[in-house]
């Protein structure tokens, strides 16, 4: 049985519209509860150094797949390439039936926006944070990196 959101008769539980944080982005089209599976993530499976590769030259649509491959989820491939960063998400990407899953991680309201933590690594392309959330980071950076970056900036500054 396929999960709700992908059911032939079920309401999608997302919609794409526009997103003060990048553009376009995936909202909740109906309240979603903790742990529901939303949209596949659809792309090429790719050797991890060309996700690398990706990475470097400023692609954000690369996710790990395995130890070994990346998955290019560019919103051409689908729709839920267009769920945007957030330092607080109310989802992340679970491997589920052999694909890559947006699963809600807490009970997300009507109206909200889907949002993942990317987890950039120091070393990738990271870039500056929109996300609004009053605790934002203020870049798309892992939290575990954060003690390393400003033991590199003391060291600069």
């Amino acid at each position: 049985m396929k999960p709700a959101g992908q059911r032939r008769n079920a309401k999608r539980l997302w919609r794409k519209r526009r997103s003060s944080i990048n553009g376009v982005g995936l909202f909740a089209s109906l309240p979603i509860r903790a742990g529901t599976p939303i949209i596949e993530f659809k792309g090429r499976i790719i050797p991890w150094e060309e996700g690398a590769i990706m990475l470097l030259r400023g692609a954000n649509h690369v996710i790990r797949f395995d130890a070994r491959h990346d998955m290019d989820a560019r919103p051409q491939w689908s729709p839920a390439g267009h769920v945007n960063h957030g330092c607080y998400p109310n989802c992340a990407i679970k491997k589920k039936r052999g694909g890559l899953w947006l699963i809600s991680i807490r009970s997300i309201e009507q109206g909200e926006e889907l949002l993942i933590d990317y987890d950039f690594e120091l070393g990738e392309e990271f870039e500056l944070c929109r996300c609004g959330h009053p605790r934002c980071r203020g870049l798309i950076l892992r939290r575990k990196d954060w003690p390393k970056l400003r033991r590199l900036m003391s060291k600069v500054l």
